[in-house]
């Protein structure tokens, strides 16, 4: 018996419909692939800072202060992306928030983070703070804020210092409270950090358009108790700076004085010095001190040379 041939046009129409299918199928396999493809893979991507976001209304905020404290990383920021893009968004530093709450002071952001947040969707952030206000009362746990404004271009400026050196304590919060509160700049002021301390005040100085400290001080630690003030005035001691050329010999008297002349701390009595120049330095202790105005004087005999009024607080 003869096996039955398979005509050619046959073998070649077979042929035909098996690439029919494999391309049908390699479409389906693509149409698929497309389908599964996240919408947010095609948006488009939009680079913004958060203070640009808001005003726009690409975003929404909310925080939540959930460490009861001012400083450090204690708040955090709820973030709802509105838009139809990818939203790569950046904390601006010197965004001021402000409390639910009457008194409660504002919060001052300094750490200039980072978030990336798909179309539609919500993100959250922990972010540095500082106290914005020295009067105000300080947060509790849990306490809910809002966006305010975003401090000055030359404020800003400060921050970024305070961020680039990672000032997050007390020395960062009183260059605070020099921009938001007129606190003086020499209260800017570590003394084992002397070289630090009067950078940042040159700083401020700059951007912020204050005078050159005459004198720094030593106060006593910021408080973070809640429903109390943050700042309560207490100097601890001032430190102050003379210099003086002598083009004859004298015999001078260095001390701290109070509003009645008298001496309340000697730095040194009627000793003498030669022609030259010469610098000296004052420490005041001032802790136990009557709160009020005194005076350092540089003195030969009764003539004041050169005096520098304090105030202790």
């Amino acid at each position: 018996m003869k096996t039955p041939r398979i005509s050619s046009d046959f073998t070649h129409g077979a042929t035909r419909q098996s690439g029919l299918f494999r391309n049908l199928l390699h479409g389906v396999i693509a149409l698929l692939v497309l389908a599964l493809v996240p919408a947010f893979a095609t948006a488009k991507t939009l680079k913004v800072d958060l203070t640009e976001a808001l005003k726009s209304n690409t975003v929404k905020l909310e925080a939540t202060n959930f460490a009861g404290m001012y400083q450090g990383r204690s708040t955090k920021l709820t973030i709802i992306n509105t838009s139809k893009s990818v939203v790569e968004l950046k904390v601006d530093i010197g965004v001021v928030l402000k409390s639910d709450r009457a008194g409660l002071q504002p919060m001052v952001l300094a750490g200039a983070e980072t978030i990336t947040l798909m179309p539609k969707t919500t993100g959250q952030v922990d972010v540095q703070t500082f106290c914005g206000n020295a009067g105000g009362s300080c947060p509790g746990k849990d306490e809910h804020y809002t966006y305010s404004y975003t401090m000055n271009d030359s404020f800003k400026m400060v921050l970024q210092f305070i961020k680039d050196h990672s000032l997050y304590d007390h020395m960062g919060q009183n260059a605070v409270w020099v921009l938001t509160n007129q606190h003086n700049v020499g209260s800017v002021y570590d003394p084992n950090r002397k070289d630090l301390s009067k950078e940042l005040q040159s700083v401020i100085c700059k951007y912020a358009r204050r005078p050159k400290a005459v004198y720094y001080e030593v106060t006593a630690p910021p408080q973070q108790i809640p429903n109390e003030p943050a700042y309560v005035p207490k100097t601890l001691k001032i430190l102050a700076e003379f210099e003086i050329i002598l083009e004859s010999p004298k015999t001078m008297t260095l001390g701290v004085y109070d509003e009645k002349d008298v001496m309340i701390q000697p730095v040194f009595e009627d000793q003498t010095f030669p022609v030259n120049g010469h610098r000296f330095g004052v420490e005041f202790e001032a802790e136990n001190v009557v709160p009020g105005k005194y005076y350092i004087r540089l003195k030969e005999g009764s003539t004041v040379l050169q005096e520098k009024m304090v105030e202790v607080n």
